[in-house]
């Protein structure tokens, strides 16, 4: 079985086994004897010794602990017993979640050097199901701050993304089949797409939080990068299992293989402030692709056809000031903790601290309200929609690592809490162009459904 190389692939493609083999199909050889668990990780740390020096998707390689890992897990497929459907998976995890045996730094030099006595509750979860951890990856400062020195793989001078570049670089480089990362504005979606892979962020609460550096917290959304989209599912359902949602929330319901195909009927076409920003190779990609989604039967809908759908486009571009607001306020502990301390940060957390000395309760509960309009506006369409299509990013990764690009078009999802996932089906200017769509709260099974139909429909 042969690894996908980035320089040999093509910027677009098909999510599912047509690209390359997913995990799952990877799991069926390991249970026939075709393959194992340690080879196939043998695979990945072979394209981690060649690529990551020049990557950087990685501030703590565990490649001794990840050998004993995926041992372990030969002699359970060689028993017929694995132990569920991560068992053997290689796996590396955003360096602001807390892991046990290993540094967790935030990137931050506060943190330098800093391990935790106990594991998140994702990391956890993931030892108990067998996973394999190669390592953690890197973030920007506090998954906002300053930025990594990770490149995007398919140009050394271009940004891989924002605060998950490390989980991005390393499954878009083929150095890891799955990574875990975190989604504020567009942490997950946006590097997903300048790196051309599938990006995963689930309704918010899907997975517990717990041992993850707070910034804010009633935003924040555990997600995934992956080569595949059953992976995806795959794992953030597991995780929804064994690690558990964030108290009170309903994490995800659904099959344990990933959900079949399933034509969506109609979608509403977001545009954002973000399309005002594209360029004519991007808008034309985009176009193209709603052609053919249009041409295949699924009717897209303008905003400006209905006042409730214009509202909800309206609201979008209202979506990066409320995320901020509420952020703001919620950083308050631990920053001004930090702070106290001496802690010194970079320009974006420093305006930002600004704003958290000036905003009062009130201020707090407006935009909290507002946040509660939106998402209760975007839910009463379920039954006009089926869901969003727009652009992941309005941009193909930008060129020079502290050019991060635009979260504008992730942040609707991320501000009223939908799932929303990236596909690398479109390309422009010979790099990847992620595509988004955003289903409804708790409802993330449909939305993967929709979405495995529009990939096969693109990728005729």
């Amino acid at each position: 079985m042969s690894l996908a190389h980035t320089q040999s692939r093509p910027t677009a493609y098909s999510c599912g086994p047509a690209f390359a083999a997913s995990f799952r199909a990877a799991r069926e050889d390991f249970r026939d004897g075709r393959d194992t668990p340690s080879a196939f990780l043998e695979r990945f740390l072979d394209e981690i010794e060649t690529q990551e020096p020049s990557l950087h998707a990685f501030v703590t390689l565990a490649r001794d602990e990840a050998r004993l890992a995926a041992a372990q897990a030969d002699t359970r497929y060689k028993a017929g017993n694995p132990l569920s459907a991560v068992d053997g998976l290689p796996i590396g995890l955003k360096d602001i979640i807390q892991t046990e045996g290993l540094p967790t730094q935030s990137g931050s030099p506060i943190f330098t050097g800093w391990q935790a006595e106990r594991d998140s509750a994702v990391a956890s979860a993931l030892r108990r199901g067998g996973a394999v951890l190669v390592g953690k990856t890197a973030t920007t400062e506090f998954a906002y701050g300053a930025i990594t020195p990770t490149r995007n793989p398919y140009d050394h001078n271009r940004t891989p993304g924002t605060s998950s570049s490390g989980s991005a670089a390393a499954v878009g480089a083929g150095m890891l089949p799955l990574a875990i990362g975190t989604q504020l504005m567009s942490s997950v979606l946006r590097p997903a797409s300048y790196c051309g892979h599938v990006g995963v962020k689930p309704t918010y609460g899907a997975i517990r939080q717990d041992g993850i550096h707070p910034f804010s917290p009633s935003g924040e959304h555990v997600g995934a990068h992956a080569h595949a989209l059953e992976d995806a599912w795959q794992t953030l359902r597991f995780l929804a299992q064994e690690a558990g949602p964030v108290p009170g929330s309903r994490g995800l319901t659904g099959p344990e293989d990933a959900p079949a195909a399933t034509m969506p009927k109609r979608l509403l076409r977001m545009y954002t402030p973000g399309w005002e920003l594209a360029d004519t190779s991007v808008r034309d990609a985009f176009e193209t692709a709603l052609d053919t989604l249009s041409n295949a039967g699924v009717s897209i809908v303008e905003p400006s056809t209905v006042p409730e759908l214009q509202a909800i486009e309206d609201d979008c571009a209202r979506s990066d000031w409320c995320i901020a607001e509420i952020a703001a306020f919620e950083m308050r502990w631990p920053f001004f903790e930090y702070e106290k301390s001496g802690g010194e940060f970079h320009d974006r957390i420093n305006k930002l601290l600004v704003r958290a000395h000036e905003i009062t309760l009130e201020d707090y509960h407006l935009a909290l309200e507002w946040k509660d309009g939106f998402r209760a506006r975007y839910l009463a369409l379920s039954e006009q929609i089926d869901g969003v299509i727009g652009l992941t990013a309005p941009e193909v990764a930008p060129v020079g690592l502290e050019n991060i690009g635009h979260p504008i078009m992730c942040s609707p999802a991320s501000c009223m809490g939908a799932p929303a996932i990236t596909i690398p089906a479109l390309e422009a200017d010979g790099l990847p162009l992620g595509l988004q769509l955003i289903g409804f709260h708790n409802r993330d099974a449909e939305m993967f459904a929709h979405t495995a139909w529009v990939d096969n429909a693109l990728a005729r």
